[in-house]
């Protein structure tokens, strides 16, 4: 390779790496705009231990969107709102619920997605993780090049000179 071979394969990187970029962005954003919200429950939480993990976070590619309610399951009436969530489904509780975690048990209601089996979401994602894992190869791509280009101008400097007596 030469100095001249640069600049199609510098623009082909370019090209490749601009097309991967939108494209992954393009599936992730498809993937959110299919994948159909699921509500979800789990009663009976003991909040002594200062946070949970919901059971549904085991689930594949989980993102919990919103907590609806937390109420008391107890026949005490009331709910609380003391409390912060993750996407990965774990809800902190606040140090007032925490305190009356042997008097109070919690049922949450949630939203959340997730990628079901045998599934269109599913497939997106496994084509969008296909086609970053492949991105991942462009720096070692475009450092061979640049190797390349290196040595070929180094062995033509060389070529060049006749031996002469």
């Amino acid at each position: 390779m030469s100095i001249g071979d640069m600049y199609p394969a510098v623009l082909t990187i370019v090209l490749v790496g601009i097309v991967l970029g939108v494209g992954l962005y393009v599936l992730s954003t498809f993937h959110d705009q299919i994948t159909p919200d699921v509500a979800g429950t789990q009663n009976l939480i003991n909040a002594s231990s200062g946070s949970t993990t919901l059971t549904d976070a085991a689930l594949t590619n989980f993102n919990l969107s919103s907590v609806d309610s937390v109420i008391n399951a107890s026949a005490v009436a009331g709910t609380f709102t003391n409390y912060t969530f993750t996407e990965a489904g774990v809800i902190t509780w606040g140090v007032d619920i925490v305190a009356n975690a042997d008097l109070d048990l919690l049922n949450v209601t949630y939203t959340y997605t997730y990628d079901a089996d045998n599934s269109a979401q599913k497939a997106i994602s496994t084509t969008a993780t296909g086609l970053a894992t492949f991105a991942d190869w462009i720096a070692i791509i475009v450092v061979v090049i640049a190797a390349a280009i290196v040595l070929g101008v180094v062995l033509t400097s060389f070529g060049r000179r006749r031996n002469r007596i």
